[in-house]
């Protein structure tokens, strides 16, 4: 047998469903069956400590153990395992949807503190470039180390200052409607706030490429406005380049 036939027979044993494997081969590939689901366990466990507790453990480790028997691990790292769980959640929870949004908040942020790091957009050098209006309409940035945004349905923001405050019991998120989450780093720290769905798309539109321009002529000028001074003020940017302004190519501080 050549060794990646080898191989793939033997993930395929340690990974398929109680009802779908056939005896292990050996009493030890059933304890090495059983650590290998107790370590993807782990990591959901581990990764999603807040979801867990919202959920309780029994609900959250029928979930987990769903999630183990369907879905492999696809990197070299456990960090990287639960980016689909949220997924899942969605689809087990359909009727308590702040499960999956405060899954997808607590992956995102625990991504957002490993992303590589970038610098954060100087409000006061940019304030300073002396772009011209043209330059601003040509002004493109970077986003800050693992942005990320999801509309949501729930205040799931609310939601996670309850888990990890001193709220009273009995609490339940509240429906929204037009209103997504961001999330993003701002030096060692992951934040994240609400924001309105207009507010979201302008964002995303930036995070794509689109210059500020193309933002400004399908958003209301003084929104805008708040909204450039509200990112600069939270560190959303890590650059800031205007393309016919070469002697403010690229506008960053470490």
């Amino acid at each position: 047998m050549r060794l990646i036939a080898r191989q793939q027979a033997f993930l395929a044993e340690v990974a398929a469903a109680d009802e779908a494997a056939l005896s292990p081969a050996s009493p030890g590939m059933a304890i090495y069956r059983n650590a290998y689901r107790a370590r993807l366990l782990s990591a959901l466990e581990t990764g999603f400590e807040l979801t867990r507790r919202w959920t309780g453990e029994e609900a959250f480790a029928a979930a987990a153990c769903h999630h183990v028997l369907a879905t492999p691990p696809g990197s070299w790292t456990l960090d990287a395992y639960g980016a689909s769980f949220p997924a899942l959640l969605a689809e087990l929870f359909a009727d308590d949807p702040e499960v999956a949004e405060l899954a997808w908040l607590e992956w995102h942020r625990q991504q957002a503190f490993a992303a590589p790091d970038r610098p954060t957009l100087d409000p006061a050098e940019l304030a300073a470039a002396g772009l011209s209006e043209e330059d601003w309409a040509n002004l493109r940035v970077t986003m800050a180390a693992g942005f990320a945004a999801l509309p949501v349905t729930t205040d799931c923001t609310a939601l996670w200052d309850h888990l990890t405050g001193d709220a009273a019991p009995g609490f339940q998120p509240s429906p929204v409607a037009g209103q997504s989450v961001l999330v993003w780093r701002v030096g060692f720290s992951p934040r994240h706030r609400p924001a309105s769905r207009l507010e979201h798309e302008a964002l995303a539109g930036l995070a794509a490429g689109q210059p500020l321009g193309v933002i400004a002529a399908a958003t209301d000028p003084a929104q805008l406005g708040d909204w450039l001074a509200q990112w600069l003020s939270e560190g959303m940017f890590a650059t800031a380049s205007a393309a016919q302004c070469p002697e403010a190519a690229v506008l960053a501080e470490s």
